[in-house]
């Protein structure tokens, strides 16, 4: 299998060209480094931007990368290395003691990892010469943020489908914005990598869990359709009817 055509792929094709115009993701000349765990989020997106990049009316070129930790339960899929250099995909590993890197008393959480992965990326990406970093973030996963944003520390604010770090001249990019985890989850089993994709045991334990249960039961109640109804209504802000508490809005 090396290509497949059938409404999901071309369901999440169209989500993402989407995403790419409505949000400026990619411009004439890019270099996108593509951060891929093994999982389905980010074979997905490999996927598609790595088709994309081999004739798109803007013109930009790929690299993956593959971050390994010095700790089990989140390693790479063994079938990765061979579904990307299908796809034509140029595939990069970098090697990160994430462990190493805890203070005495501190336990590692996902926020801890995704930081030192991130920050890697970063430094990684400025060394080589990439303009773009693109991660395999959701629309399920823009979504919870926000709500566990609200939820947990009161606070309204989400992942961005583009973000400019003033410290660094990359910038991060979410393709998969528009795209639900179900889709991605139907594209996956399709092209028989769901099974085999990798997956971390600490996610399992995380907070966001509880959020990902309760948006679910309310698109089980409601339908799908709230997913992406959540997602507009980041762009659909009606300051008239938000409280105004003076010093504790941010621009």
């Amino acid at each position: 299998m090396r290509f497949v055509k059938n409404e999901t792929s071309r369901l999440i094709s169209r989500k993402i060209d989407k995403a790419i115009f409505e949000f400026e993701l990619i411009a004439p000349g890019d270099k996108v480094l593509l951060a891929v765990s093994g999982g389905k989020d980010s074979l997905t997106m490999a996927y598609f931007l790595g088709r994309k990049a081999k004739g798109y009316p803007i013109p930009f070129s790929v690299t993956a990368i593959n971050i390994k930790s010095d700790f089990d339960g989140c390693g790479a899929s063994p079938q990765m290395e061979f579904l990307l250099k299908e796809w034509g995909v140029e595939l990069v590993t970098h090697k990160v003691d994430i462990l190493n890197r805890l203070k005495e008393g501190e336990s590692l959480n996902c926020y801890w990892c995704s930081t030192q992965r991130r920050l890697e990326l970063m430094n990684f990406a400025k060394t080589h010469g990439f303009t773009k970093i693109a991660l395999g973030h959701h629309l399920d996963d823009i979504i919870e943020t926000t709500l566990m944003n609200m939820s947990l520390k009161s606070q309204i604010s989400t992942m961005l489908p583009k973000m400019h770090y003033k410290k660094f001249d990359q910038t991060i990019i979410r393709p998969l914005a528009r795209v639900s985890v179900n889709e991605i989850i139907k594209f996956a089993r399709d092209c028989e990598f769901l099974d085999a994709a990798a997956s971390c045991e600490y996610g399992k334990k995380s907070k966001r869990l509880t959020i990902r249960q309760a948006i679910d039961y309310i698109a089980q109640k409601e339908g799908e359709h709230i997913r992406e109804n959540l997602f507009n209504s980041l762009s659909n802000i009606d300051f008239e009817y938000l409280p105004k508490a003076v010093g504790r809005v941010k621009n």
